[in-house]
């Protein structure tokens, strides 16, 4: 089992987290981000987007963390983090599906803005254009320029500010009636959502003032306590973890 992952990926920390609550072995590849190597030729033939996770298990790759993560409940059900139940798994994956579309793309811009402005500033007009080149998206190829011209304006950032604080808020009315996003189980769903949950909190913890979002923040308490969250987002089983930036 080998995962190709980034440290401080919200995707990557979502799968570590899936791996270290079942107990499953793999062995460590992080891609250094701000060098681009998610874009090399070797990577692109694992993943042809060009984004990490990566998982590779049998000798066969699995991309995109939310199918990645089923995938290994799937694979290794001894420790199931699904519910039992059709409609609890129905409302796990209406949360995995708002982890994707909505909450990833909520912290997006802020979370460009803060770590990965710097290295595309730094680039000469010929490595920006290299670098440019391999990036299989056109979508990316064109925010990967933003960044290297100044990054997103004020404005563009408080949209995303508006669109983190809508995911707070659902967040928070659903935990307001059962103990976990999916209902009276930890499970994918929940696992799916906190790496997005842990971003705002880091990018904007005055969003998340004491005495506010009291059921989202006792339900962030509980399972920010568990084992397997800190192996994850406290990464350090791999000699490159000391290198990188985390957040």
């Amino acid at each position: 089992m080998d995962l190709y992952h980034g440290l401080a990926s919200t995707c990557s920390k979502k799968v570590r987290l899936c791996l270290y609550e079942k107990g499953i072995a793999f062995k460590s590849h992080l891609l250094d981000l701000q060098k681009f190597e998610q874009h090399q030729p070797d990577y692109l033939k694992l993943n042809p987007n060009g984004v990490v996770p990566t998982l590779v298990h049998a000798g066969k790759p699995v991309i995109e963390s939310s199918i990645i993560i089923e995938y290994l409940d799937d694979e290794f059900p001894d420790v199931p983090l699904k519910p039992k139940d059709s409609y609890g798994r129905a409302a796990m994956r209406l949360w995995t599906k708002y982890s994707d579309e909505v909450a990833y793309k909520a912290v997006y811009a802020p979370t460009w803005h803060k770590l990965r402005h710097r290295a595309a500033e730094g680039l000469s007009d010929e490595a920006r254009n290299d670098t440019l080149s391999r990036v299989p998206s056109a979508e990316r190829r064109e925010r990967w320029a933003r960044m290297a011209e100044g990054g997103y304006s004020e404005q563009e950032l408080e949209e995303a500010y508006d669109k983190m604080k809508a995911c707070l808020d659902r967040a928070e009315t659903t935990l307001a009636a059962a103990p976990w996003l999916a209902g009276e189980t930890y499970s994918l769903a929940d696992i799916a959502m906190i790496p997005f949950i842990d971003r705002i909190r880091n990018l904007r913890p005055d969003f998340l003032p004491e005495g506010t979002y009291t059921h989202l923040l006792d339900w962030y308490r509980r399972l920010s306590s568990r084992p397997a969250f800190k192996k994850a987002f406290e990464f350090t089983d791999d000699p490159r973890a000391k290198e990188l930036p985390n957040l």
